[in-house]
């Protein structure tokens, strides 16, 4: 069984003030296409950052610790779905603006911009803490990150599009 924390304190705070906050911003928003697509995206997410955290997070390379314990603790599990409703945030509005050309490119930066800052607030809370890794190597994942979220996301309503898939 995984431990708890050692004690609950500013970073399990912040880690489920920012979850309940996102999802609630989420649920207040317009539908704008199927509860499937939310779902999946959600999924997504919670992939990539384990898969992230599993890569760099763990040894041998090692580059920074989540939450009080340098072992996995239930917390852990819990921070992998911190990131999950700005991720809907960002695909929302893309979908929403529909950028074209460059501005598909300024979008991508801003949104990167935005997980940077949340992820400087993060670590300010304790959430993570760096032993290698910087926030330059963040801000160039959030590109990518971004970048993957919307192509993923252009994906799923394609195929959706073409099953004439209803909204929920």
């Amino acid at each position: 069984m995984l431990p708890l924390p050692e004690q609950f304190n500013e970073n399990e705070w912040f880690i489920i003030l920012t979850i309940v906050c996102g999802f609630i911003l989420i649920l207040f928003l317009p539908k704008r296409y199927p509860l499937v697509i939310s779902i999946l995206l959600i999924l997504f997410t919670v992939t990539i950052a384990i898969i992230m955290d599993h890569l760099i997070a763990t040894p041998p390379l090692d580059l920074y610790d989540l939450n009080d314990l340098e072992k996995y603790e239930v917390t852990d599990i819990i921070t992998y779905l911190m990131y999950s409703p700005y991720a809907l945030l960002c695909v929302y509005l893309f979908d929403k603006f529909d950028p074209k050309g460059i501005y598909i490119t300024a979008y991508v930066i801003l949104w990167s911009l935005f997980a940077l800052g949340f992820e400087w607030l993060a670590v300010f809370f304790n959430v993570f803490k760096f032993s290698g890794w910087t926030f330059l190597n963040s801000f160039a994942f959030y590109l990518l990150a971004t970048s993957i979220y919307i192509l993923f996301f252009r994906f799923i309503m394609d195929s959706l599009k073409s099953k004439k898939v209803k909204e929920v």
